[in-house]
């Protein structure tokens, strides 16, 4: 287990189920999945979640709660051949009781995932979290690292830190949940650089601690993936490109070159969802490798509107104030990662 010191943070350990070694497939899942306004039906004092209660303009009751769980749920479930993520992070949770909920609809409750949450500062309580399976990471410990603005701007999600093992090879997950582009996309890009250069200096930390580590960081980062965020302060770069390898590497980049995306936007299809690795990680010198070619957008049939002005964007659960009983205005992305032979 390791423990950063630069990180002004609490460090939380979770014993979880023996490993029981690799899939049958020989591979595993790594997904994210923004899923948009996971909330209770509580008033929580401390945050601004008012709309999502029953009293609120959501009419957010227990009935749509039900449906959003199970909606997510068959998402989840329904990914890596009907088998579930082995690892899942997660974006806009309000809390871990909701966390909870979810993995415990009966179509996840048999795939016996563990949860790693930490309620940090957002000012509507919607924060980044990971599930696991229990037998595939042996242990687990993590630590959120804060996010500092300017003083006049409210303050955003901190990122979330996972160190396990998996396969008996080190491996780091860094969730993310960068500021939203709602002031405009120029005017709030210092936001999101402030965040990537608490990433990097992360990843910074963890190699300089151990060369060993492989490094997963994954997100809704509110950028694509040639915004300077992700591409100059993170120093992830494409994958696809013959170049000298970077520290870094984009793996949602050669989706992005094909016109695809995770969220649509006024008819324009944005990859804000990515998943970037450490070049080791990308070919295998820690032990793990990245699959090639596997990155992709979970998006089925079924998951999507069919409402001709909005054909093929993710079905979500408002649109507008508008309740359409849907699943998220996100689509999830996921890679595969394989034991180095």
């Amino acid at each position: 287990m390791k423990f950063y010191p630069l990180f002004a943070t609490i460090l939380f350990v979770l014993i979880g189920i023996t490993a029981t070694g690799q899939n049958a497939d020989g591979n595993y899942m790594v997904a994210f999945y923004n899923v948009e306004n996971l909330f209770d039906t509580l008033d929580d004092k401390t945050t601004k979640d008012e709309e999502f209660t029953p009293a609120g303009e959501n009419g957010w009751n227990t009935e749509r709660y039900q449906n959003k769980l199970n909606n997510l749920a068959k998402v989840i479930s329904t990914m890596n051949n009907g088998k579930g993520p082995d690892v899942l992070g997660l974006c806009e949770v309000e809390n871990s009781r909701v966390l909870k909920d979810l993995i415990n609809t009966p179509a996840l409750k048999k795939m016996h995932y563990g949860l790693v949450m930490q309620e940090m500062r957002d000012a509507r309580g919607i924060d980044v979290a990971l599930i696991y399976k229990e037998d595939v990471l042996p242990w687990i410990s993590f630590t959120t690292l804060r996010v500092d603005l300017p003083d006049s701007v409210p303050v955003t999600r901190d990122i979330l830190l996972v160190d396990t093992e998996l396969e008996e090879k080190l491996i780091t997950f860094l969730v993310c949940h960068f500021p939203s582009r709602s002031e405009g996309r120029e005017q709030s890009e210092y936001k999101r650089v402030a965040a990537a250069q608490v990433v990097r200096h992360a990843i910074d930390s963890i190699q300089a601690a151990d060369k060993n580590t492989n490094i997963v960081v994954m997100g809704d980062f509110n950028d694509e993936p040639a915004d300077s965020s992700i591409s100059k302060v993170i120093g992830a770069s494409d994958p696809g490109v013959k170049e000298k390898p970077k520290p870094m590497l984009n793996l949602m980049f050669p989706l992005k070159n094909k016109g695809l995306g995770s969220y649509k936007y006024r008819e324009e299809w944005n990859m804000l969802d990515q998943i970037i690795v450490n070049s080791d990680l990308y070919v295998g010198n820690n032990g793990l490798q990245y699959v090639k070619e596997s990155a992709a957008i979970f998006a089925e049939e079924w998951m999507k509107q069919t409402e001709p002005k909005y054909l093929g964007s993710p079905m979500r659960t408002f649109g507008g104030k508008k309740y359409l009983g849907g699943y998220s205005d996100h689509f999830p992305v996921y890679i595969y990662l394989s034991v180095k032979k």
